[in-house]
């Protein structure tokens, strides 16, 4: 059987690899099981803490990204706006989950 912190190291190596190769989907899938791992756990270190700010922001701005594609607002973008894109959504996300751990 493999120890919780085995697994999430497993799930955070994996998670950097699909995050390296750039592949949204295994990043997703990966990144929610990733955090639903860290949810089971009792209490965690802040370095724990910081990476699962760090995934559930990358998941939020993987979605809004998706849906902003789905809309038609991303092609309407110009290149510059969309290579800041992923930048921008990112900063936001992880803006809103610290205000929202503050709480």
């Amino acid at each position: 059987m493999i120890r919780k912190n085995q697994r999430i190291e497993t799930l955070r190596d994996a998670f950097a690899k699909a995050a390296t190769a750039n592949d949204p989907e295994a990043m997703q899938l990966v990144g929610r099981e990733l955090l639903d791992e860290y949810d089971q756990q009792p209490k965690l270190s802040k370095f724990h803490q910081d990476h699962r700010t760090i995934v559930a922001g990358m998941l939020i701005t993987l979605m809004a990204m998706e849906k902003l594609k789905q809309d038609g607002s991303y092609d309407r973008m110009s290149p510059e706006e969309r290579e800041r894109l992923p930048l921008d959504l990112g900063l936001v996300a992880i803006d809103m989950l610290l205000k929202k751990k503050q709480h």
